[in-house]
């Protein structure tokens, strides 16, 4: 909502009398017996919505005045007090206390659970139904840049936190007010409130001011952020809107899949956890723009072209916290929070013969039907609610008619149920559901290659990631399960089920289809092997996060689970500003020996115009206090200036511009912008600054290509830096850790054993590295390897070499083609790759020699670059027009040429680098499935430069020969 905070709002005569009804219905629950109270609540409830537009689900969220009165009508399920059936708990009956304000003293005081951040000095806002923390002034945690932001939220009773932050912002580019006054209280109608007052963060001339109001029975937290030009000239581009950090909350929208990505025009946005769930809705019911991440959503609820000197403005919108966690809550309050009257549900289960179960674990859909001839609202809100063992089955829900079926504790419906909802009362709904099933399923690892013939190998136990499918439709039937020992019970229903079991690109993938029996427990037991030879090297991911970073949902255990399963033996904890220490929970798992995880902090800013956007630095001392570094008001420079004068030596690695996109470049920076990448690179202090760039980001594939060109144009610059890839990991299913990784040449790859100053070494100067999702490739010449300086013999005019390419992959996973890059531009056509051979592991492995020509001794010329046909042409890849177009057979994805059968000779005439990149054309399935296109989990990899010293002096590009 947009508006003058001199004019507030006025509610409507409907709204007023709907006030008065509510106000009459509280008066006399509280003089009533509980069962009078209960129909005088209920009639209270229908008098009010007589005055309220028809509810929609799907609809515009319109907070009425009388919101607060009718939040007081309806008792909630899910605080443990009501009996299964009845629509309200007892002791609920009675006038609500007044909302509270209060400063955070002790634990006592603060909220629970993976992500609450609420310390002493923070205030909470709290009435009996839900309870908000907003933190205090000064450094700001998680991506915040200072104090003032809602940290945590959850259900008063539960007291249960899941979100991550939500931060105010404004502008494009956007920016966060930096507050510097906090004021509390609590008004004559029983609503506390927190103001906090500021300024825009970039040092503009925005004054801001944002109040967190609470009423008494409110489930709805009302935000309201009002600014004002102080300045003698118009503030232009001026987008009002919040970031919000979901935490252990998956995001859903009207309309999309969960957690999907993109941008979007919706009524709200909102996050469902494990036992809370949250909405966030613009105030007047127009809908918000959002850009959704991992883990995140850009809201924009309105955009003005500029704000004159000396005007104001202000927005609000409401944060709404459900007391379950699952659609149908939030569902539910906002449906009330626009004037909406709910009804409930009541779920009675029974066996197959009728017989009356307990309630059990599980998942209820509820799928609006089409009545009299209208469809349900396109793009709604897919309805389920989330229903744990003795618990009562039942909940509040928008009217309608709905078909209900169940799953969960091994047991699906045996048939659907219809139920008609109706206001303010509870339908019943019956369903039959089939006995409980159980898969015993023992996954062990070969231990040695596989024996053509004779007894079989020892196996041993081994982590591994397990994978549900429908054999019939190939749909998975669940998010993939973990298990560390290699045992696992798994409730299923009875049926056919396709089972999978993997442990990351090394390893072969064993599978077989299994019919679950009904009431009783089957056995299956698969055995995977490592096949890939990657002696030599560890596999890292070299930034990841938990829920310790406000955006991401991971625990600590879930994280260092989810990277054992996926064969990742380094990785780095890389929390947004701070510094965490996973160590104690890879020692309580037992899994020293096959994980070594590192302390980093990946500095964070959203602030454009200093140069840093993320920037992760490792290995950190875990001890160090949050704000160690101070990254907020420094210039990338200053900043890496303070990263080096710590004692000890660790790794700089630029992964992102300000405001996203690639690692040098902006999210919205034209491609034809200049290239930004040794300015930067000279920025972070040349030779002492960065000293990797993270070319490969999760599935951000454009982002990727757009990252090589980046790349290439640094080592033609001579400044050479070690490119890396990490998954960014913030989840567990969509951005799998070690998807991509990065694998460094060490001197012991047993991860028990890892030698964290020697990884630091290899990635600052050897910088001997293969980034992949896949396969395993790696380039030699003569003596020098990816990562090395091959010299030619100084004064030697023509020498002949050979270049040895080695690509070698599981079964499972696809390689097609290599392409040969020379100073980044393709020579000749795609090589095939056929797996010309497999290894007695059972890895498939192609090796290719390509002659070489070092055409030594001559005049050292600027570093232009020849395609297949021999043309002379540019490094940017422009027609004589000087229209881009992509790069022949490069990284961008340009037009493929067909390929040759014999590669021929490659002729360097001048100091240059040589890249070899293997693509695959068969998805990464089953082990990872597509949230968006298919592309997104091809087969890639590559290696870092071989830099070729052609004229003898022992240098190229930058880079010296190692003595």
């Amino acid at each position: 909502m947009i508006r003058s905070p001199e004019r507030p709002l006025r509610p409507t005569a409907g709204r007023a009398r709907a006030r008065r009804a509510a106000d009459v219905a509280r008066a006399a629950d509280v003089a009533r017996a509980a069962d009078v109270a209960r129909a005088a609540r209920l009639a209270a409830l229908a008098l009010a919505c007589a005055t309220c537009a028809p509810p929609a689900q799907n609809g515009s969220v319109v907070v009425s005045s009388g919101a607060a009165e009718r939040l007081g009508m309806l008792c909630r399920w899910g605080h443990g007090d009501a009996e299964q059936g009845e629509l309200c708990g007892r002791g609920d009956e009675g006038a609500a206390r007044p909302a509270r304000v209060r400063r955070i003293t002790g634990p006592a005081d603060a909220l629970s659970g993976p992500l609450a951040a609420g310390r002493p000095g923070d205030h909470v806002l709290e009435n009996d139904e839900i309870a908000v923390v907003v933190d205090q002034l000064g450094p700001g945690t998680g991506l915040a840049e200072g104090g003032g932001h809602v940290i945590d939220a959850a259900d008063a009773r539960a007291r249960r936190d899941e979100l991550g932050q939500i931060v105010a912002r404004v502008g494009a580019p956007a920016r966060q007010a930096i507050y510097s006054e906090l004021a509390t209280g609590v008004g004559e109608d029983g609503a506390a409130w927190i103001e906090v007052r500021g300024r825009d963060g970039a040092g503009g001339a925005l004054s801001i001011t944002t109040r967190y109001a609470l009423g008494p029975r409110d489930r709805a937290l009302l935000i309201t952020t009002s600014l004002q030009n102080d300045g003698p000239s118009p503030v232009e581009a001026l987008d009002l809107g919040d970031i919000v950090h979901w935490g252990a909350a998956e995001q859903v929208a009207p309309g999309d899949a969960p957690g999907s990505r993109g941008d979007h025009e919706q009524p709200y946005v909102a996050g469902v956890g494990a036992g809370v769930a949250y909405a966030l809705a613009p105030a007047d019911g127009a809908p918000l723009r959002a850009r959704s991440g991992a883990g995140f959503s850009d809201a924009t609820f309105a955009r003005l072209a500029a704000l004159p000197p000396g005007g104001r403005v202000a927005y609000q919108r409401v944060l709404a916290v459900a007391p379950r966690g699952d659609p149908l809550g939030v569902a539910t309050e906002l449906f009330f929070l626009g004037g909406g009257a709910p009804g409930g549900v009541a779920l009675e289960l029974v066996d197959a013969r009728g017989a009356p179960l307990p309630p059990i674990a599980g998942k209820a859909t509820l799928t609006p039907i089409a009545e009299e001839g209208a469809a349900p609202a396109a793009g709604a809100l897919a309805l389920w609610l989330r229903t744990t063992a003795g618990a009562p089955l039942a909940a509040e829900a928008p009217p309608g008619l709905y078909q209900v079926d169940f799953e969960g504790s091994g047991r699906r419906a045996l048939g659907s149920a219809r139920v008609k909802i109706r206001a303010g009362e509870v339908a019943p709904a019956r369903l039959a559901l089939s006995g409980a099933g159980r898969l015993s399923l023992s996954v062990r690892e070969r231990v040695g290659p596989s024996p053509a013939a004779g007894p079989p190998l020892p196996a041993r136990p081994t982590p591994a990631k397990i994978s549900l499918f429908d054999p019939r439709t190939g749909k998975a039937m669940a998010p993939p399960l973990f298990t560390l020992s290699g045992d696992l019970e798994i409730p299923l229903p009875p049926g056919q089920i396709r089972v999978v079991a993997s442990r990351g690109p090394e390893f072969s993938l064993a599978e077989a289809t299994v019919d679950v029996a009904e009431g009783g427990a089957s056995r299956l037991e698969l055995t995977i092997a490592r096949v890939v030879d990657t002696t030599g090297y560890i596999a890292c991911d070299l930034r990841q996060h938990t829920a310790r970073s406000a955006d991401a949902s991971a625990s600590a255990a879930a994280r260092v689970a989810s990277n054992a399963v996926e064969g990742v033996e380094c990785a780095v904890a890389s929390e947004h500003n701070l510094v965490a220490d996973l160590s104690p929970a890879v020692a309580d798992l037992k899994l020293e020996g096959r994980l070594r995880m590192l302390p980093g902090d990946e500095l964070t800013s959203a602030r454009r115009g200093a140069g840093l956007g993320s920037v992760s630095v490792f290995p950190l001392d875990a001890a160090a206090p949050p704000g160690a570094l101070r990254w907020r008001d420094q210039a990338a420079g200053a900043l890496l200036d303070e990263v080096r004068a710590l004692p000890g030596e660790r790794v700089v690695q630029v992964s992102r511009a300000a405001g996203s996109g690639s690692p040098l470049h902006a999210l919205d920076a034209p491609r034809s912008a200049p290239d930004q990448g040794s300015g930067l690179v000279a920025q972070l202090g040349g030779g002492a600054g960065a000293d990797a760039i993270e070319v490969w980001t999760g599935r951000e594939i454009a982002a990727r290509d757009r990252a090589l060109e980046e790349l290439w144009g640094l080592l033609r610059a001579s400044r050479p830096v070690t490119p890396t890839a990490a998954s960014d990991t913030h989840g567990l299913l969509g951005a799998e850790p070690g998807y991509p990784r990065t694998y460094v040449g060490v001197a012991d790859d047993d991860p028990g054993r890892l030698d964290a100053a020697d990884l630091v070494s290899a990635l600052r100067r050897r910088r001997d590295v293969v980034i992949t999702n896949g396969p395993f490739v790696t380039v030699r010449l003569g003596e020098a390897r990816q990562g090395g300086v091959a010299s030619a013999r100084r004064g030697a005019r023509r020498e002949a070499l050979s270049l040895s390419i080695r690509v070698e992959r599981a079964p499972w996973v696809d390689a097609s083609e290599l392409h040969v890059l020379v100073g980044g531009v393709a020579r000749g056509a795609p090589i095939p790759l056929e797996g010309a051979r497999t290894t007695p592991a059972g890895a498939l492995v192609d090796e290719i020699a390509i002659p070489v020509v070092v055409e030594g001794g001559g005049e050292r010329r600027p570093p232009t670059h020849a395609d297949a046909g021999g043309e002379r042409r540019p490094p940017t890849h422009a027609d004589p027009g000087g229209e881009r177009r992509p790069p022949t057979h490069a990284i961008a994805g340009g037009e493929r040429r067909p390929a040759q059968s014999a590669p021929g000779p490659i002729s360097i005439a001048e100091d240059t680098f040589i890249v070899a990149v293997v693509r695959g054309r068969r998805p990464l399935e089953p082990v990872l499935s597509a949230a968006g296109e298919p592309g997104e989990i091809l087969p890639f990899a590559m290696t870092a430069p071989l830099w070729i010293d052609a004229d003898g002096d022992g240098r190229s590009l930058g880079r010296a020969v190692a003595p």
